[in-house]
Protein backbone atom coordinates (compact mmCIF):
# COMPACT_ATOMS: atom_id res chain seq x y z
CA UNK A 1 0.00 0.00 0.00
CA UNK A 2 1.62 3.74 -0.99
CA UNK A 3 1.00 6.14 2.04
CA UNK A 4 -0.89 9.11 1.33
CA UNK A 5 1.44 11.33 2.54
CA UNK A 6 3.59 11.16 -0.40
CA UNK A 7 1.32 12.69 -2.46
CA UNK A 8 0.37 15.31 -0.24
CA UNK A 9 0.81 19.01 -1.17
CA UNK A 10 0.10 22.10 1.18
CA UNK A 11 -2.66 23.58 -0.85
CA UNK A 12 -2.69 27.17 -1.16
CA UNK A 13 -6.04 28.65 -0.04
CA UNK A 14 -7.37 31.86 -0.49
CA UNK A 15 -10.01 32.85 2.47
CA UNK A 16 -12.86 35.22 1.14
CA UNK A 17 -16.61 35.68 2.29
CA UNK A 18 -19.83 34.94 0.12
CA UNK A 19 -21.24 38.66 -0.02
CA UNK A 20 -24.09 38.07 -2.86
CA UNK A 21 -25.69 34.80 -4.25
CA UNK A 22 -27.28 35.31 -7.68
CA UNK A 23 -30.45 33.08 -8.88
CA UNK A 24 -30.57 33.24 -12.37
CA UNK A 25 -33.21 32.43 -14.93
CA UNK A 26 -31.99 31.83 -18.77
CA UNK A 27 -34.69 31.19 -20.79
CA UNK A 28 -35.20 28.86 -24.30
CA UNK A 29 -32.85 29.91 -27.32
CA UNK A 30 -30.35 32.52 -25.42
CA UNK A 31 -26.47 31.60 -25.34
CA UNK A 32 -25.59 29.62 -21.82
CA UNK A 33 -22.18 31.21 -21.59
CA UNK A 34 -23.15 34.58 -22.89
CA UNK A 35 -25.90 34.42 -20.08
CA UNK A 36 -24.01 33.55 -17.26
CA UNK A 37 -21.30 36.31 -18.50
CA UNK A 38 -23.56 38.92 -18.85
CA UNK A 39 -25.43 38.42 -15.36
CA UNK A 40 -22.27 38.62 -13.76
CA UNK A 41 -20.82 41.68 -15.23
CA UNK A 42 -24.57 43.33 -14.88
CA UNK A 43 -23.98 42.12 -11.07
CA UNK A 44 -20.51 43.58 -10.74
CA UNK A 45 -19.33 39.47 -10.00
CA UNK A 46 -15.63 39.53 -10.93
CA UNK A 47 -14.62 37.21 -7.88
CA UNK A 48 -17.20 34.45 -7.71
CA UNK A 49 -18.39 31.03 -8.50
CA UNK A 50 -21.46 29.15 -10.53
CA UNK A 51 -22.60 26.63 -7.52
CA UNK A 52 -25.64 24.83 -9.30
CA UNK A 53 -27.66 24.52 -12.36
CA UNK A 54 -30.43 22.79 -13.79
CA UNK A 55 -31.72 22.72 -17.14
CA UNK A 56 -31.77 21.95 -21.27
CA UNK A 57 -29.76 22.67 -23.74
CA UNK A 58 -30.28 21.92 -27.54
CA UNK A 59 -26.87 22.66 -28.81
CA UNK A 60 -23.57 22.86 -26.78
CA UNK A 61 -19.68 23.33 -27.45
CA UNK A 62 -17.44 22.00 -25.20
CA UNK A 63 -13.84 21.26 -24.99
CA UNK A 64 -11.60 18.17 -23.00
CA UNK A 65 -8.33 18.85 -21.51
CA UNK A 66 -6.08 18.39 -24.88
CA UNK A 67 -8.97 17.82 -26.90
CA UNK A 68 -10.66 20.00 -29.80
CA UNK A 69 -13.89 21.53 -29.53
CA UNK A 70 -17.26 19.07 -30.18
CA UNK A 71 -20.32 20.81 -30.78
CA UNK A 72 -23.49 18.39 -29.68
CA UNK A 73 -26.83 19.72 -31.59
CA UNK A 74 -29.44 17.36 -29.73
CA UNK A 75 -31.61 17.52 -26.84
CA UNK A 76 -29.85 17.13 -23.25
CA UNK A 77 -29.80 17.58 -19.80
CA UNK A 78 -27.74 19.22 -17.78
CA UNK A 79 -26.58 17.44 -14.75
CA UNK A 80 -23.90 19.70 -13.45
CA UNK A 81 -21.82 22.76 -14.64
CA UNK A 82 -19.94 24.47 -12.10
CA UNK A 83 -17.26 26.68 -12.02
CA UNK A 84 -15.09 29.67 -11.06
CA UNK A 85 -15.47 33.44 -11.75
CA UNK A 86 -12.15 34.81 -11.65
CA UNK A 87 -11.52 38.67 -13.54
CA UNK A 88 -14.97 38.62 -14.41
CA UNK A 89 -14.61 35.36 -16.60
CA UNK A 90 -15.74 32.44 -16.06
CA UNK A 91 -14.32 28.92 -16.17
CA UNK A 92 -16.73 26.50 -16.18
CA UNK A 93 -17.09 22.41 -16.86
CA UNK A 94 -20.35 20.87 -17.77
CA UNK A 95 -21.90 17.36 -17.56
CA UNK A 96 -24.47 16.34 -19.91
CA UNK A 97 -26.51 13.54 -20.30
CA UNK A 98 -28.88 12.08 -23.51
CA UNK A 99 -30.39 8.71 -23.98
CA UNK A 100 -28.40 7.61 -26.78
CA UNK A 101 -25.31 8.95 -25.80
CA UNK A 102 -24.91 8.43 -22.18
CA UNK A 103 -23.13 11.69 -19.93
CA UNK A 104 -20.45 13.43 -21.45
CA UNK A 105 -18.54 17.32 -21.76
CA UNK A 106 -16.09 19.38 -20.54
CA UNK A 107 -14.95 22.63 -20.61
CA UNK A 108 -18.02 24.97 -21.82
CA UNK A 109 -17.56 26.89 -24.95
CA UNK A 110 -19.71 29.85 -26.19
CA UNK A 111 -22.56 28.94 -28.62
CA UNK A 112 -24.57 26.10 -26.49
CA UNK A 113 -27.98 27.04 -26.60
CA UNK A 114 -30.56 26.61 -23.77
CA UNK A 115 -33.50 24.44 -24.36
CA UNK A 116 -36.63 24.59 -22.63
CA UNK A 117 -34.80 27.06 -19.68
CA UNK A 118 -31.65 27.13 -17.17
CA UNK A 119 -31.61 28.02 -13.60
CA UNK A 120 -28.56 28.48 -11.72
CA UNK A 121 -26.80 30.08 -8.65
CA UNK A 122 -23.71 32.42 -8.99
CA UNK A 123 -22.05 33.13 -5.54
CA UNK A 124 -20.30 36.40 -5.92
CA UNK A 125 -17.54 36.64 -3.11
CA UNK A 126 -15.27 39.40 -0.99
CA UNK A 127 -11.83 39.16 0.25
CA UNK A 128 -8.85 38.91 -1.60
CA UNK A 129 -9.92 38.22 -5.49
CA UNK A 130 -8.35 35.58 -7.91
CA UNK A 131 -6.95 35.91 -11.07
CA UNK A 132 -6.88 33.42 -14.07
CA UNK A 133 -3.22 33.94 -15.18
CA UNK A 134 -1.69 31.59 -17.91
CA UNK A 135 -4.06 28.70 -17.12
CA UNK A 136 -3.13 28.97 -12.84
CA UNK A 137 -5.63 30.92 -10.39
CA UNK A 138 -2.76 33.78 -8.53
CA UNK A 139 -4.12 36.02 -5.69
CA UNK A 140 -4.38 39.24 -6.93
CA UNK A 141 -2.04 42.06 -5.76
CA UNK A 142 -3.79 44.89 -4.11
CA UNK A 143 -4.10 48.19 -6.15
Amino acid sequence: MIALTAFAQEPEVYPGTMTQVLRVRIEKGAGLLESIQSAAAKHGVTDGAVLTAVGALNACTFHGVGGGKQTVTEDMEINHLGGIIANGEPHLHVVLTTAKRGAFGGHLEKGCTVGNRVELTIAKFGGTPLAREKGALQRKAPK
